[in-house]
């Protein structure tokens, strides 16, 4: 057999998964250490798991985040359970800001819940590390 198979793009099975992801400038008073930002990480992927499965979700299918400043750069993750956070990378220097990414994908929450979580406990988790988010493209 040759040529390319069609695939259906509107899988029923996945219906019920939805996803968010974002993008902002996270900001310090004076400079984050390495051990301070895998701990923002790590709390943020549990505090976005959590809220989702408080929520209702069936499942946390993912919830990453990239950290990455002038020296360094940080990714951890959580597959299913809030808490089993992984989080790797290369620490670098102390940073007085970062670029965050974060991508949510929830089954079980609508694509409007699965948004509005990742961004309240995003927000909360900035403000509990004393940081201040600079801007946000959604």
């Amino acid at each position: 057999m040759t040529g390319f198979v069609a695939l259906n793009s509107t899988n029923p099975v996945h219906d019920d998964i939805n996803s968010y992801g974002m993008r902002c400038v996270v900001t310090a008073a004076k400079p984050v250490s390495a051990d301070e930002l895998r701990r923002f990480a790590a709390g943020l992927m549990t505090a976005i798991a959590s809220a989702c499965i408080t929520a209702g979700a069936k499942d946390v299918s993912h919830v990453k985040a990239f950290i990455e400043h002038e020296t360094g750069f940080i990714h951890a993750d959580t597959v299913g359970n809030p808490d089993n956070v992984k989080v790797e990378g290369r620490d670098g220097k102390p940073a007085e800001s970062f670029r965050l990414v974060v991508n949510s994908v929830i089954y079980g929450l609508s694509a409007h819940a699965v948004k509005e979580i990742t961004e309240s406990e995003t927000s909360k988790t900035v403000g509990l590390f004393g940081l201040v988010r600079t801007c946000a493209e959604k």
